[in-house]
């Protein structure tokens, strides 16, 4: 199981010593060697003296906070799989964070199911496909931009994956996130109406759910 991540090397940095703790050892059973810091600076300078796959990162951290973390890491590595694993949820951290190449953000409690839907995705990413699953069955190839269900395979254009990689991330899209990705031309809600009509018709009937002050969401199989 999660084969790909067995020769793999992380960096969990995270301020509660108990989440730390807890964290780190059950990423030793998957991983080659865990890496731990307990602020933001610690993280980075552990991130460039050693050699790192992946990273998990709270946001709200001591002496530099997560996302600027990230922007640091950003500036000398580009690829890096980066996972926030944070109880923080305001909106402007969670449009900043899509923008750093996210591979995931999660919000806490971290549960045995989140844990384990994250080793799912990191290995799928590692395996090199450039895939990733929306949830069962639902297959987005985000290098090739296309997305595969039942048979059926539907050609994504960049709005629409960028709205699914949303979707994915936090299992919700909302209407702020909706108009960052016009990004500097806002769109009207017919726009947003037509945009989303067209998606419905390259996903699984029923897939792509709508709820008033929330945004577009999956149902997802528990």
């Amino acid at each position: 199981m999660y084969n790909y991540l067995k020769d793999k090397r992380v960096l969990y940095v995270e301020d509660d010593d108990v989440v730390l703790a807890n964290i780190s050892k059950l990423l030793k059973n998957y991983f080659k060697k865990v890496h731990t810091a307990a602020d933001g600076q610690k993280g980075y300078e552990v991130f460039v003296n050693e050699e790192i796959d992946l990273l998990l990162v709270d946001i709200e951290l001591p002496r530099l906070n997560g996302i600027n973390l990230i922007k640091e890491i950003r500036k000398i590595n580009q690829s890096v799989p980066v996972v926030i694993i944070s109880a923080y949820t305001k909106t402007d951290y969670l449009l900043e964070s899509v923008e750093l190449k996210l591979d995931k953000y999660i919000v806490k409690p971290f549960t045995s199911k989140k844990f384990h839907t994250l080793l799912k995705k990191l290995d799928d990413n590692f395996r090199g496909d450039g895939a990733y699953e929306l949830t069962k069955g639902v297959l987005v190839n985000k290098d090739e931009c296309y997305i595969t269900f039942e048979g059926q395979t539907h050609v994504l254009t960049p709005k629409e994956l960028e709205f699914l990689e949303i979707l994915s991330l936090k299992g919700v899209v909302n209407y702020n996130e909706i108009d960052g990705i016009w990004q500097d031309d806002p769109p009207t809600q017919d726009a947003i109406r037509s945009f989303i009509k067209t998606l419905r018709k390259k996903l699984p009937q029923n897939f792509l759910k709508n709820r008033q002050n929330l945004g577009y969401f999956v149902e997802r199989a528990s």
